[in-house]
């Protein structure tokens, strides 16, 4: 529903906690007489609505149609708003100016929850920190999962079953399952296709990874859920070490981003 009376700031911040994409419409110039001036913001919702305004009516239901677009698409765009042009609807009398507006789509943080806090996870989290994104540890090794070990992270010090169910990850997020032993990656990586995680990946052989995927069919667990895990994990420029593999890891999560 919209609301032109509610900040866009605040509502901003609210929508960034939950994961969600939204843009921001600014006026940046106004020419001759205009419903709003420069500094002026709206903030388009995912479903559309708004929060603020940049004057109603013809011109900012334009303005809308065109944030949706964006929304999809990504990035920003300059728009021009005539107040000149056709008939004055139910805007009521023309204005007479022009207004120009920027509008920016404006992603949620990225977030990755890294289960295991071994050797490869804490290079992981390196690199993708230096990126700008947060990092969620998971792990019930306190002498692993820890804060100068792993700076800046939110640390989850817990059994890995049920680990993931007490997180809220949004399509946004990504889950990496890089844990010590074979059963907690099966436990991990059920949970986390239960979630809307942009992306899941395992670490493991193709043996393994073959075992788990036939104990997760086995356990009802759809084909299509489980065609989401990207495993072998990372992607193959022949990493050996646990630098490595974090940088491979690493690549392959940007790159799924970048193509969503």
């Amino acid at each position: 529903m919209d609301d032109p009376l509610l900040d866009p700031l605040d509502e901003l911040l609210r929508q960034r906690r939950e994961g969600l994409k939204t843009v921001m419409v600014t006026v940046v110039a106004v020419t001759g007489s205009a419903p709003r001036q420069a500094g002026a913001k709206m903030l388009v919702l995912p479903d559309g609505s708004i929060r603020g305004t940049i004057g109603g009516g013809v011109r900012e239901a334009e303005v809308v149609r065109a944030a949706k677009r964006l929304l999809k698409r990504g990035g920003s765009r300059l728009l021009t708003l005539d107040f000149q042009e056709g008939s004055a609807g139910e805007e009521g009398p023309l204005c007479g100016g022009s207004m120009e507006v920027f509008m920016e789509r404006i992603d949620p943080p990225r977030r990755v929850v890294i289960a295991g806090a071994g050797h490869t996870g804490f290079f992981l989290h390196r690199i993708l920190a230096l990126l700008g994104w947060n990092t969620i540890v998971l792990d019930e090794r306190p002498e692993f999962a820890s804060g100068e070990r792993f700076p800046g992270a939110a640390l989850h010090v817990q059994p890995f079953a049920g680990g993931l169910a007490e997180l809220t990850i949004s399509p946004n997020d990504a889950v990496v399952v890089i844990t010590p032993e074979h059963k907690f990656d099966q436990v991990v990586l059920k949970q986390a296709l239960e979630t809307e995680a942009g992306y899941v990946g395992m670490i493991g052989s193709k043996k393994k990874v073959k075992t788990i995927f036939d104990n997760l069919r086995a356990e009802g667990v759809g084909g299509e859920q489980i065609d989401r895990v990207h495993s072998p994990i990372g992607l193959d420029i022949g990493a050996e070490s646990p630098a490595e593999i974090a940088l491979a890891i690493a690549a392959e999560i940007v790159g799924a981003f970048r193509k969503s």
